[in-house]
């Protein structure tokens, strides 16, 4: 599990969701900063 608590009742999404960050779009971050831009 390289990324634990993604789901529904765990901390992550609801952190994310104190900031006004939906889980989908928490999930679209995070694929856009793991990107290697060659």
């Amino acid at each position: 599990n390289t990324q634990p608590g993604m789901t529904a009742t765990s901390l992550t999404p609801e952190q994310a969701a104190f900031c006004g960050i939906s889980g989908e779009e928490l999930v679209n971050h995070l694929l856009e900063i793991a990107q290697c831009d060659e």
